[in-house]
């Protein structure tokens, strides 16, 4: 790959990162939405589940209009996980801003309200484990930094793996 082509390829997966980012973005405001109704937790798990289908869109794209037509795995690998790289960074700095200024406990309400549960009661009572202990340990946890940090951990980690099989049936299909 000479400097032109990996300029290129870094400008194509920077642009699709940023879009991966906003799909994200929308799937954790859906997340949070599901309070309010729920179609938005049909419409997070329609957006989170939409992520391979778009990187492998975009992939498409990309090995088309600049490659015509041909890419190799590795190249495609590297584009893959350029983009889920991009997304994962612009993704955890909307989730920071958002938990910083604007969230108010709303997130920690929803996971309060998730393992007061008869269902959580359940699975906690095993561990010895009230609900209200169980947030007692969380909560210190779910500090807005944090949060971005396991955002980015996540998706790099999801994105390693989804970026293999992408690669590879990029690398096996023809314009």
């Amino acid at each position: 790959m000479n400097p032109n082509e990996y300029k290129q390829l870094r400008a194509y997966a920077l642009y699709d990162g940023i879009y991966l980012a906003i799909i994200w973005a929308a799937s954790f405001a859906c997340f949070l939405g599901m309070t309010w109704h729920s179609l938005f937790g049909l419409g997070w798990m329609l957006l989170l589940l939409s992520t391979p289908l778009f990187v492998s869109y975009r992939l498409g794209k990309y090995r088309n209009e600049a490659l015509g037509g041909s890419i190799s795995f590795a190249r495609a690998l590297f584009y893959s996980l350029r983009v889920f790289l991009t997304g994962s960074l612009v993704f955890a700095f909307v989730q920071w801003a958002y938990m910083q200024f604007i969230d108010g406990g709303k997130l920690l309400g929803i996971i309060s309200l998730a393992v007061h549960s008869p269902e959580t009661k359940d699975i906690l009572a095993p561990m010895q484990l009230t609900p209200e202990k169980y947030m007692s340990i969380l909560a210190p946890q779910l500090s807005p930094l944090s949060l971005a940090t396991s955002s980015i951990v996540n998706g790099m980690v999801a994105g390693a793996v989804l970026s293999l099989m992408i690669a590879a049936m990029a690398a096996m299909m023809r314009k």
